[in-house]
């Protein structure tokens, strides 16, 4: 997920937990419904300064909007770990009847996934 999308994303749960609509949250920090709602879809950047008054307005520190949540990083496993992990050895079995481009395939659906995809 893109650094702006992702901190639309936690800008809108904060104003959500906070009971406000965006066109309340708008007014309050000075701009329009439509300029929330493209910071809110990581279509426009917000400023630090910004960012910290929006925090103030609905009790979050700056780093909330900033920081990775655990949810967000990716969990590493070591080679032995992921072979016991469901399914993974039903996948790989499945490769080998797979031609190599269709294992190209799989390899990029794999890639676009790990960088957010969906």
């Amino acid at each position: 997920m893109k650094a702006y999308e992702e901190i639309g994303r936690k800008l809108q749960k904060a104003r959500e937990e906070a009971g406000l609509s965006q066109e309340e949250l708008a007014k309050q920090i000075g701009c329009t419904q439509a300029s929330l709602s493209n910071y809110e879809l990581g279509k426009r950047r917000l400023y630090l300064a910004d960012l910290q008054r929006i925090g103030q307005l609905l009790g979050k520190p700056v780093t909330y909007f900033l920081e990775e949540t655990e949810e967000e990083q990716p969990i590493r496993y070591d080679l032995d770990s992921i072979m016991k992990e469901p399914h993974v050895k039903e996948i790989i079995l499945a490769l080998r009847d797979l031609k190599p481009m269709q294992r190209k395939s799989i390899l990029d659906y794999i890639l676009w996934k790990r960088s957010g995809g969906k």
